[in-house]
């Protein structure tokens, strides 16, 4: 699992309070209850702790047949195109 992945996972199930069976890395983000609340508290601890600014527009563009794995993905892209 990699860093990234791992700290969607945490951040959703601990700071959004989505319950942790559903938030797999292969679960859509449908399946998980990836909501624009869970959206919203992901993007503001990607900036507080990790200094990573991606609109919540951004995130909210994947869809919700993307995963949870999709999401991971989307940010670490974004991660590298900023660095």
């Amino acid at each position: 699992m990699s860093d990234m992945l791992a700290t969607v996972i945490t951040t959703l199930t601990q700071q959004a309070a989505l319950p942790p069976g559903p938030v797999q890395p292969q679960a859509t983000l449908t399946a998980a209850g990836v909501d624009s609340m869970a959206i919203a508290v992901l993007a503001m601890i990607l900036e507080e702790d990790h200094g990573l600014v991606i609109p919540e527009s951004d995130l909210s563009s994947l869809s919700g047949n993307s995963t949870v794995a999709d999401l991971a993905a989307f940010i670490e892209r974004h991660q590298t195109a900023t660095a």
